[in-house]
Protein backbone atom coordinates (compact mmCIF):
# COMPACT_ATOMS: atom_id res chain seq x y z
CA UNK A 1 0.00 0.00 0.00
CA UNK A 2 1.11 3.48 -0.51
CA UNK A 3 -0.04 6.77 0.74
CA UNK A 4 0.50 10.16 -1.24
CA UNK A 5 0.13 12.62 1.37
CA UNK A 6 -0.48 16.45 0.00
CA UNK A 7 0.34 19.03 3.04
CA UNK A 8 -1.22 22.39 2.80
CA UNK A 9 -2.50 25.03 4.78
CA UNK A 10 -5.95 27.85 3.97
CA UNK A 11 -4.61 30.89 1.96
CA UNK A 12 -4.81 34.48 4.56
CA UNK A 13 -8.21 35.48 4.86
CA UNK A 14 -10.02 32.08 4.17
CA UNK A 15 -12.04 31.00 6.73
CA UNK A 16 -11.19 27.72 8.31
CA UNK A 17 -14.30 26.45 8.67
CA UNK A 18 -14.97 27.07 4.74
CA UNK A 19 -12.05 25.50 3.68
CA UNK A 20 -12.76 22.44 5.82
CA UNK A 21 -16.27 21.76 4.11
CA UNK A 22 -14.22 22.36 0.78
CA UNK A 23 -11.77 19.62 1.40
CA UNK A 24 -14.66 17.08 3.07
CA UNK A 25 -16.29 17.79 0.03
CA UNK A 26 -13.83 17.00 -2.45
CA UNK A 27 -12.76 13.98 -0.67
CA UNK A 28 -16.42 13.23 -0.24
CA UNK A 29 -16.46 13.30 -4.37
CA UNK A 30 -13.64 11.13 -5.04
CA UNK A 31 -15.04 8.46 -2.99
CA UNK A 32 -18.31 8.86 -4.71
CA UNK A 33 -16.49 7.61 -8.08
CA UNK A 34 -13.50 5.87 -6.70
CA UNK A 35 -10.65 4.95 -9.22
CA UNK A 36 -8.74 1.90 -9.74
CA UNK A 37 -6.40 1.27 -7.30
CA UNK A 38 -7.50 3.42 -4.80
CA UNK A 39 -8.17 2.54 -1.48
CA UNK A 40 -9.42 5.79 0.29
CA UNK A 41 -8.85 9.47 0.95
CA UNK A 42 -9.25 11.49 4.45
CA UNK A 43 -7.95 15.08 5.56
CA UNK A 44 -6.04 15.58 8.97
CA UNK A 45 -5.61 19.01 10.75
CA UNK A 46 -1.50 18.46 11.77
CA UNK A 47 -0.11 21.21 13.18
CA UNK A 48 -1.03 24.58 11.32
CA UNK A 49 -1.19 22.82 8.07
CA UNK A 50 -3.86 20.29 6.53
CA UNK A 51 -2.62 16.63 5.03
CA UNK A 52 -4.65 14.84 2.48
CA UNK A 53 -3.60 10.99 3.03
CA UNK A 54 -4.78 9.12 -0.64
CA UNK A 55 -4.03 5.35 0.17
CA UNK A 56 -3.83 3.37 -3.30
CA UNK A 57 -2.55 -0.36 -3.81
CA UNK A 58 0.29 0.31 -6.28
CA UNK A 59 2.09 2.59 -7.75
CA UNK A 60 -0.19 2.03 -10.72
CA UNK A 61 -3.09 3.79 -9.21
CA UNK A 62 -1.39 6.84 -8.98
CA UNK A 63 -1.69 8.31 -11.97
CA UNK A 64 -5.18 6.88 -12.33
CA UNK A 65 -6.03 8.75 -8.92
CA UNK A 66 -3.65 12.06 -10.27
CA UNK A 67 -5.92 12.04 -13.50
CA UNK A 68 -8.98 11.59 -11.85
CA UNK A 69 -9.14 13.72 -9.10
CA UNK A 70 -9.39 16.82 -11.45
CA UNK A 71 -11.77 15.36 -13.64
CA UNK A 72 -14.96 14.29 -14.10
CA UNK A 73 -17.83 15.21 -10.87
CA UNK A 74 -14.35 15.75 -8.70
CA UNK A 75 -14.06 18.86 -10.96
CA UNK A 76 -15.80 21.33 -8.91
CA UNK A 77 -15.38 20.31 -5.82
CA UNK A 78 -11.50 19.62 -6.56
CA UNK A 79 -10.92 23.15 -8.03
CA UNK A 80 -12.85 25.17 -4.90
CA UNK A 81 -10.36 23.72 -2.48
CA UNK A 82 -7.24 24.32 -4.73
CA UNK A 83 -8.04 27.99 -5.09
CA UNK A 84 -7.86 28.56 -1.18
CA UNK A 85 -5.03 26.20 -0.54
CA UNK A 86 -1.72 27.77 -0.61
CA UNK A 87 2.41 26.08 0.24
CA UNK A 88 1.37 22.19 -1.10
CA UNK A 89 3.92 19.56 -0.77
CA UNK A 90 3.79 16.23 -1.70
CA UNK A 91 5.13 13.13 -0.22
CA UNK A 92 4.84 9.36 -1.33
CA UNK A 93 4.94 6.99 1.45
CA UNK A 94 5.01 3.25 1.52
CA UNK A 95 3.44 1.43 4.66
CA UNK A 96 6.08 -0.90 6.54
CA UNK A 97 3.81 -2.00 9.22
CA UNK A 98 0.95 -2.22 10.56
CA UNK A 99 -2.60 -0.60 9.02
CA UNK A 100 -3.67 2.53 7.06
CA UNK A 101 -4.75 5.45 9.93
CA UNK A 102 -8.46 6.43 9.81
CA UNK A 103 -9.17 8.49 13.26
CA UNK A 104 -7.07 10.72 15.71
CA UNK A 105 -3.77 10.12 17.23
CA UNK A 106 -0.24 11.53 16.40
CA UNK A 107 2.15 11.93 13.78
CA UNK A 108 5.59 11.05 14.60
CA UNK A 109 7.92 12.49 11.53
CA UNK A 110 11.83 11.08 11.95
CA UNK A 111 14.71 10.33 10.41
CA UNK A 112 17.10 7.10 10.38
CA UNK A 113 20.41 7.60 12.81
CA UNK A 114 22.76 8.01 10.46
CA UNK A 115 24.86 4.83 9.61
CA UNK A 116 22.10 2.54 11.27
CA UNK A 117 21.00 -0.13 8.27
CA UNK A 118 17.31 -0.46 7.35
CA UNK A 119 17.18 -3.73 8.98
CA UNK A 120 18.80 -2.84 12.45
CA UNK A 121 16.86 0.46 11.96
CA UNK A 122 13.50 -1.48 11.47
CA UNK A 123 14.34 -3.69 14.79
CA UNK A 124 14.93 -0.78 16.95
CA UNK A 125 11.46 0.56 15.64
CA UNK A 126 9.87 -3.03 16.86
CA UNK A 127 8.71 -1.62 20.08
CA UNK A 128 7.36 1.55 19.19
CA UNK A 129 5.48 0.14 15.85
CA UNK A 130 3.92 -2.44 16.94
CA UNK A 131 -0.26 -2.24 18.24
CA UNK A 132 -3.47 -1.33 17.13
CA UNK A 133 -3.70 1.76 15.55
CA UNK A 134 -0.29 1.87 14.71
CA UNK A 135 1.43 1.97 11.15
CA UNK A 136 4.56 3.11 10.36
CA UNK A 137 5.33 4.73 6.78
CA UNK A 138 8.69 5.26 4.81
CA UNK A 139 9.12 7.97 2.49
CA UNK A 140 9.96 6.56 -1.11
CA UNK A 141 12.48 7.62 -3.92
CA UNK A 142 13.32 10.36 -1.63
CA UNK A 143 10.27 12.52 -3.04
CA UNK A 144 9.06 15.15 -0.40
CA UNK A 145 10.74 17.24 2.43
CA UNK A 146 12.58 15.19 5.00
CA UNK A 147 12.24 13.39 7.26
CA UNK A 148 11.61 9.76 6.27
CA UNK A 149 9.86 8.46 8.17
CA UNK A 150 6.63 8.56 9.99
CA UNK A 151 4.84 6.88 12.52
CA UNK A 152 1.04 7.13 13.14
CA UNK A 153 -0.06 6.72 16.89
CA UNK A 154 -3.52 6.48 18.62
CA UNK A 155 -1.48 8.16 21.52
CA UNK A 156 1.43 9.90 21.74
CA UNK A 157 5.00 8.10 22.37
CA UNK A 158 8.55 9.11 22.20
CA UNK A 159 10.61 7.54 20.40
CA UNK A 160 14.59 7.88 21.07
CA UNK A 161 16.31 11.10 20.94
CA UNK A 162 18.74 10.16 18.08
CA UNK A 163 15.92 9.88 15.24
CA UNK A 164 15.34 13.09 15.67
CA UNK A 165 11.43 12.68 15.87
CA UNK A 166 8.82 15.63 15.49
CA UNK A 167 5.96 14.97 17.49
CA UNK A 168 2.07 16.30 16.07
CA UNK A 169 -1.02 15.72 16.92
CA UNK A 170 -3.19 14.82 13.56
CA UNK A 171 -7.34 14.75 14.16
CA UNK A 172 -9.51 14.06 10.93
CA UNK A 173 -12.20 17.17 9.90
Amino acid sequence: MLAYVFSHRPEGGVEVAVYEDALRRFHTALASAPPSGFIRSSTFKVGDRYSDWYLVENSAALDVLNAAAVSGVRTPAHDTAARMAVDGVGKLYSLVSGEAPVGSGFEIQFSKPAGVGYPDHYERLRPYSGGPGVSLWRRMMVLGPPPEFCLITPSRIELPRENLPKVLRRDPI
